[in-house]
């Protein structure tokens, strides 16, 4: 449905030039609005919310600049203006929970209540009233005037429900902590509903995912990797190790069933310890009874981290390659295809002077968010802007915090059939990913 609210607008260009400056009306629609002066003749410009960069607000004017950085001021809206304000945040919410790709799955229940969203610095980020959305993997928190964002289950490090300030404390990977509260009379509701859906996420994972690959392994066991590998994040060999030292031997099999890929992967393999060795598993939505297995390895000596997603294991030993090729499985030990093509992404962990072990982390936690986020789509990771012009990532890849630093790191990839051939482009990438005088260059495909 439509609404318009009457106002005036000004564009101004990217030196500060105010090239129109009209009284007329906004329409808002469901993707975006329509800016236009008084008249039926003059039919104004449509602006989508995906060519929006920046948007904000102050006192009683709203504020937002172009990715072609033009940029607007709307303003004299009068009393109506906190409705308009309302209604513009209502639509482009809506877009960004699709564009941002905060939902996960079904929509299970809604609730109403208060935020308090503080950084790993203990400095606050934001707070609001807010609608909570609970969805089957993420909660998604929608103020009333300010961007939605998601609570993705997969990133949640801790959360502990508070019996007598009635709260909920969520503890992110990345360290940012979210207080929510007022819930009212749906406090027990919205408790049951979020600690029904965290548990199905375990048990998804455990009975549909890890007891069909490891069946003769305890299901005890299996919880413990589960919460390392939710939303098939990668686990180190390290941790794994810690669990059931018979495990990690059994998730190695798994994913090196194809000794070509072995034999490519031994190079980044003899230059890591088990900490720097990753290994993710995950169910694959996209073909029924289907896995999503990868591989990470962190080399810090040479400033790169490399991640490969291998062919789609389907149930009954199939291998089977996904349309775009980024989904990985599991592999019989006598491939139809010997000599198979594992793509091999690098990135730079740092791109000035430093020391990239400090800075690994953080490289570590951009490839699992990019990766878990877009359910395992390579694309956005690497691929030039102007390729996703007309995908589902377009706007991920100019928003999203971590895929925007992810992308600029991109430094290489390894793609040969031969391992002699992959190898020598491994070589070409740790030279690419060297640190020389200062600043580096942005990766390829920004």
């Amino acid at each position: 449905m439509e609404i318009s609210y009457n106002l005036r607008y000004q564009k101004s260009n990217f030196s500060n030039r105010v090239i129109i400056d009209k009284e007329g009306e906004i329409i808002i629609y469901g993707k975006g609005f329509r800016l236009k002066g008084k008249g039926a003749a003059d039919k104004g410009e449509l602006i989508n919310f995906s060519e929006i960069k920046e948007f904000y607000y102050r006192n009683d004017k709203i504020f937002f600049i172009t990715f072609t950085k033009e940029k607007y001021t709307i303003s004299e809206s009068g009393t109506q203006f906190d409705q308009m304000l309302i209604d513009v945040f209502k639509a482009r919410n809506e877009f960004l929970m699709d564009a941002l790709f905060m939902k996960g799955g079904k929509l299970k229940a809604e609730f109403e209540g208060s935020f308090q969203r503080v950084s790993k610095f203990a400095k606050l980020i934001n707070k609001s009233p807010a609608k909570f959305r609970l969805y089957e993997g993420s909660l998604v928190i929608v103020p009333p005037k300010q961007d939605a964002f998601s609570i993705h289950f997969d990133f949640v490090n801790f959360y502990e429900f508070d019996e007598l300030d009635y709260q909920l404390k969520i503890v992110m990977d990345d360290g940012t902590t979210i207080s929510i509260s007022q819930l009212g009379n749906d406090y027990e509701f919205f408790q049951e509903k979020m600690e029904g859906l965290l548990g199905g996420m375990y048990g998804e994972l455990v009975n549909d995912v890890l007891k069909v690959a490891f069946m003769e392994f305890h299901a005890t066991t299996l919880l413990k990797l589960a919460y390392k590998m939710k939303g098939g994040k990668a686990a180190s060999l390290k941790e794994i190790q810690k669990m059931d030292k018979e495990l990690a031997v059994a998730v190695e099999t798994f994913i090196f069933q194809d000794e070509n890929l072995k034999k490519k992967m031994k190079m980044l393999r003899d230059l890591c310890d088990e900490n720097q060795v990753f290994y993710g598993i995950a169910k694959d939505d996209a073909v029924k009874n289907s896995f999503i297995r990868w591989v990470m390895y962190a080399v810090p000596e040479k400033n790169v981290v490399g991640f490969c997603i291998l062919p789609r294991w389907q149930e009954g030993g199939r291998s089977v390659v996904s349309a775009e090729g980024a989904s990985g499985g599991k592999a019989p030990v006598n491939l139809a295809r010997p000599a198979e093509r594992y793509d091999t992404f690098f990135y730079k962990i740092i791109m000035e002077n430093g020391n990239p072990a400090l800075k690994l982390e953080d490289k570590l936690m951009e490839i699992n968010q990019a990766l878990v986020n877009l359910h395992f789509a390579k694309d956005p990771c690497y691929k030039d802007k102007r390729d996703l012009r007309h995908s589902p990532y377009q706007y991920a890849i100019r928003k999203l915090p971590y895929l925007r630093i992810l992308r600029k790191s991109f430094v290489g990839q390894a793609n040969a059939v031969e391992v002699d051939q992959w190898q020598k482009q491994v070589e070409q990438v740790f030279k690419n990913a060297e640190i020389k005088d200062g600043v580096e260059g942005a990766g390829e495909g920004v």
